[in-house]
């Protein structure tokens, strides 16, 4: 059958070592949709592979990886790359869509100077497009843009067929025209999520590359209710958040536990929980269906919505991890952040989940512009404290549109660049960042070895709590991840020894 659109997510954390296995929900909604339209779609995740990576993921092993990206950038003859074009070639297809986000926007330009050498034309759309707007016509290699929630767009040019009086009536559309620049204006919201099919797992390519619950990430919803000034969700989406209903949610529980007998699964919401009403019904209908416990599930949730009520209605719906976004152990830097949060409630949340025998996850964000020695040493003394039971931890990286960008330019922290050159030596764990006031470069890296050792150690710490915990969500693709990441390990180890030939780690199985 010929394809008319793959669509790719670029590789980003793959070309640095990591094997994360991370479901694009994005762009595998609107194949979905492209394919219940009639045309046909395939999903390329570039960024997951099943050869176990050659590092475990850890917050000192991220924040020093950044190079291999840099190197793997350079060299078009690794692995990845000559995947991508072999994948391309093998499929065919009329379009290569390729999603675009800030931190993997370098690794996107190489899959579109592929494509183009191909001779395949480029849509492009995601994240960092709707970030930067109209300076996404200043992008190489691509042929049209897609601004907003690319679904009904998506289908309506593929109906066109490239005849420009109808490619002008499409909404969110961008392309040149007699070197002039052509914007179609901006797209509305979707306001029905439940109008779209939930992503199919079908569409996906190299399905044996996911576990079975990195095949079960979903997404609820679309946006975010809060406006924290280093998060670009609020540029993306504003503050609407548009909800799928319980119903349509569970019809995609059942399709992924009769089609790959998954029993546990993850939401990836920015805050799952916000709503009580949806919160609720959903539940509910997950107990209805299922009884009580059925599944293992996690979701995200902001400490506002973290009661015992809701703690004891998650857990009979099955769900035994929370994830929470606490980001500093200052109050000061939290309210500057506009977090709209108190770290008391923060440590009482905590302490409620960990007591009912819940796994807490939080993210945590070190290097914010205003940041000082003693605000990251509070962050040191808050995790000591509140003893999460796993931490993620970013150093931060300001992204174009948000708040803490503008105040970046503003202090002379950063400056503008038109062809985002920062994004290939900095990212959201880098070590390389660097975007402070008033502490020096060697005293915040020693910070960071510091808060590094620390969250290694804590999330390494196993009490009876969390040892059931892994017990119970253990299974045979974890393990035998897991286990191919050792050996990579120890394989590359060998061949790092003297007298023997180095590389960048191991090269695709495809």
């Amino acid at each position: 059958m010929k394809t008319d659109l793959l669509l790719i997510n670029p590789p980003y954390e793959r070309l640095k070592g990591f094997a994360v296995g991370s479901l694009p929900n994005g762009i595998l909604g609107l194949a979905t949709y492209v394919n219940a339209c009639g045309f046909s779609s395939l999903v390329y995740d570039a960024d997951t592979s099943d050869d176990g990576g050659y590092q475990l993921y850890t917050a000192k092993n991220r924040a020093e990886s950044q190079g291999s990206y840099v190197e793997a950038l350079e060299d078009d003859n690794h692995p990845v790359w000559q995947e991508v074009k072999k994948t391309i070639e093998k499929y065919n297809p009329s379009y290569v869509g390729v999603s675009l986000m800030t931190p993997a926007l370098h690794s996107a330009l190489k899959v579109m100077a592929i494509a183009k050498e191909l001779g395949k034309k480029v849509l492009i759309g995601g994240p960092h497009v709707n970030i930067v707007k109209e300076k996404a016509f200043n992008l190489d290699y691509w042929d049209y843009i897609f601004w907003g929630e690319a679904e009904f767009s998506a289908v309506e040019f593929l109906k066109a067929a490239e005849d420009r009086d109808k490619l002008k009536k499409i909404k969110g559309l961008g392309f040149i025209e007699d070197g002039r620049q052509v914007f179609t204006g901006k797209p509305d919201r979707i306001a029905d999520l439940d109008s779209l099919p939930y992503p199919r797992r079908d569409y996906l390519l190299f399905k044996e590359r996911y576990g079975k619950a990195e095949l079960a990430t979903i997404m609820a919803s679309r946006g975010c209710p809060f406006s924290c000034t280093y998060c670009a969700s609020v540029p993306i989406w504003g503050r609407k958040v548009a909800f799928r209903s319980a119903g349509h949610i569970i019809e995609e529980i059942k399709y992924l536990l009769d089609e790959f007998g998954i029993n546990e699964f993850r939401f990836f919401d920015d805050t799952f929980t916000i709503k009580k009403k949806n919160l609720v019904d959903f539940c509910e209908l997950l107990i209805e269906n299922f009884g009580e416990r059925y599944f293992s599930w996690w979701c995200l949730s902001h400490v506002s919505a973290i009661n015992k009520d809701t703690l004891t209605l998650l857990q009979r719906a099955g769900c035994d991890q929370i994830q929470i976004g606490v980001e500093s152990g200052s109050q000061e830097i939290v309210d500057r952040i506009t977090k709209r949060m108190k770290l008391t409630d923060v440590e009482e949340a905590i302490a409620l989940a960990k007591s009912m025998g819940m796994w807490v996850h939080t993210f945590f964000l070190i290097g914010l512009p205003y940041e000082t020695r003693e605000n990251m040493r509070q962050t040191i003394n808050f995790l000591k404290k509140i003893k999460p039971d796993s931490i993620n931890l970013c150093t931060f990286t300001p992204h174009p549109g948000t708040a803490l960008y503008g105040y970046c330019l503003d202090k002379g922290l950063l400056e503008e660049d038109e062809d985002y050159e920062m994004y290939k030596y900095v990212g959201h764990h880098s070590i390389n960042n660097y975007f402070l006031e008033s502490v020096s470069r060697e005293d915040f890296k020693e910070i960071c070895l510091e808060i590094f050792a620390l969250v290694a150690e804590l999330n390494s710490r196993l009490n009876f709590r969390k040892l059931k915990y892994r017990l119970k969500t253990l299974s045979v693709s974890k393990l035998k991840r897991r286990i191919l990441i050792y050996w990579n390990m120890f394989m590359l180890k060998l061949q790092l020894s003297p007298g023997k030939k180095t590389q960048t780690g191991p090269t695709s199985s495809q």
